[in-house]
């Protein structure tokens, strides 16, 4: 995968996510994919994630990129993100893309309601 694919392969997956289309969005990830927020959930495959994410409690989902990178060598892709869905999240994701699909999916993120630009230029407290 290039560096563009990555980035419009994320732009794809947040149109998905928005548009509620979570067969759609699943279906970016491998079918054996480890995706994780290590303190809070997990899934262990396609059907899993799946199911994670059509547990939306009926809130509409959006998804902002920040900061995208992609290292096209190792197959590795860092991006920072808002989501929006029940809480705002502000956060960063490492993806392990193989086979043109994500495999592996780490986020880290946290719950707050102020907008990315203070979360990320300022301290907030």
């Amino acid at each position: 995968m290039t560096k563009a694919q990555f980035r419009e392969r994320l732009e794809e997956l947040a149109r998905a996510w928005v548009a509620k289309d979570y067969e759609r969005a699943a279906a970016f990830f491998s079918v054996d994919v480890q995706y994780a927020d290590p303190l809070r959930y997990s899934a262990r495959s396609r059907g899993e994630l799946l199911a994670f994410f059509q547990d939306d409690e009926g809130y509409p989902q959006l998804t902002e990129w920040h900061n995208i990178v992609f290292d096209e060598e190792q197959q590795v892709g860092v991006a920072e993100y808002t989501f929006s869905g029940t809480h705002r999240y502000h956060g960063i994701v490492i993806i392990k893309v193989a086979h043109g699909e994500f495999a592996r999916w780490r986020e880290y993120q946290h719950i707050v309601d102020v907008e990315w630009e203070r979360f990320a230029g300022t301290t907030i407290f």
